[in-house]
């Protein structure tokens, strides 16, 4: 078997416009497996090294082909590939636990690899199992706090984004931007807990649009709602506005469920803002925003407080519920406001809850109500919603650059 020298010498020169040449891998790999056990680690550590240099990990070949690479130290029994593409079933989001067996390159060697197709503009995140222990990639440095990953846990996991994704700038607190105020609700029966943010050029003469979000720590806290603000505001992307971020009950799916007492507790909320803030109390001034199971709660306090919310932003809503409340909406007995105005989204990698998008976005624009869809190839993520937002806001409240 060739050695260390002649295996190198089988792998290509970098290509000269720093992007992956087509097969670079598959020659490596074949240099890989042909070196004797003794250079595949040097020989691994080379290509590694010339490969973060040239784009980074994982690799993405001509064709949307890309390659997961896992080098580990060589004792490891089984590598899986988690991830937003492989998904418990199509009707749950949360990431299938034992996920995609990735080959190992070589009998005695601690290297595994995987290939997935992605779309050109597709943002997936992603763990490897190794050996029953979850881990992020070493190779990419992107992360992302996830909450789908696995049940009942927020962790880190690796973020990769294909070269047609957009940039978004605007997401990361920018130094020389004035920053909104956040102040925590301080009042008794403030529980579940709100927040409300004022802009930086709040006037107490003057009146401010209103956006409403369930899940309020995660739009603090993971979307990062406020910085996103600063910037769109500064840069005369979006009007100044308020924003009140109310978080969930304990019982958090009970809570966004098609549930009076949402309802009753965001009348109140709203009251308060309007009492002790300078907003435009007008429905059509108003914004309720929520992600997944927020989304359908934004959706149910659209549908039944029409006087408070003149807008819904619906993010990868999920849509369940008994069947018993949709049945008089979708027979027609009951029809949404005319005067709303919808603006949804979901991704490729989210199952059915993407037809139920589709099919939410149609039944909207068929009762005459103005409906923005919006479908990306991205999973059910706090980092595809991040990056939505600012489309989002721009849609509801444009600003004059």
């Amino acid at each position: 078997m060739p050695g260390l020298l002649l295996a190198l010498a089988l792998l290509p020169l970098a290509a000269a416009d720093g992007g992956a040449a087509h097969g670079d891998f598959d020659r490596f790999l074949a240099a890989y497996r042909a070196a004797d056990a003794a250079a595949r680690g040097e020989l691994a550590r080379s290509f590694v090294e010339r490969q973060r240099e040239r784009g980074g990990f994982p690799i993405v070949e001509p064709g949307g082909q890309v390659v997961f690479l896992y080098v580990g130290a060589g004792g490891e029994r089984a590598v899986h590939l988690l991830g937003d593409f492989a998904t418990r079933s199509p009707q749950d989001m949360y990431w299938d636990a034992e996920g995609e067996p990735m080959t190992r390159a070589a009998p005695d060697g601690g290297l595994f690899f995987a290939r997935r197709q992605l779309e050109e503009d597709a943002r997936i995140e992603y763990q490897f199992l190794v050996d029953g222990e979850r881990r992020t990639d070493a190779l990419n440095p992107r992360t992302a706090p996830s909450g789908i990953a696995r049940i009942g846990a927020l962790e880190t996991v690796s973020a990769f984004v294909m070269p047609g994704y957009p940039a978004r700038p605007e997401l990361a607190p920018r130094q020389g931007v004035a920053r909104g105020e956040v102040r925590i609700l301080d009042a008794v029966w403030a529980d579940p807990a709100v927040a409300i943010y004022l802009p930086a050029s709040y006037d107490a003469a003057k009146r401010y649009p209103v956006l409403y979000t369930a899940d309020g720590s995660a739009w603090r806290e993971l979307i990062g709602l406020p910085a996103i603000l600063d910037n769109l505001i500064a840069d005369g992307r979006i009007e100044p506005l308020v924003a009140v971020m109310i978080d969930a009950a304990e019982e958090r799916q009970r809570w966004y469920t098609f549930n009076p007492d949402y309802l009753a507790y965001l009348e109140r909320v709203v009251a308060f803002v309007d009492d002790h803030h300078a907003t435009d109390p007008r429905p059509e001034r108003r914004l309720h925003a929520g992600t997944s199971a927020g989304g359908r709660a934004a959706l149910y306090a659209g549908f039944e407080r029409p006087h408070l919310f003149g807008n819904l932003a619906l993010l990868s809503p999920a849509l369940s519920g008994p069947p018993s409340y949709w049945q008089p909406w979708f027979s027609g007995a009951r029809r949404p406001e005319p005067r709303l105005r919808v603006w949804l989204s979901a991704g490729s990698y989210e199952g059915t809850l993407r037809e139920d998008a589709r099919t939410m976005a149609t039944y909207f624009r068929k009762a005459g109500v103005e409906t923005k869809a919006v479908f990306t190839h991205e999973g059910h993520t706090f980092g595809a919603w991040r990056n939505l937002v600012p489309a989002m806001l721009e849609h509801f409240f444009p600003g004059s650059p």
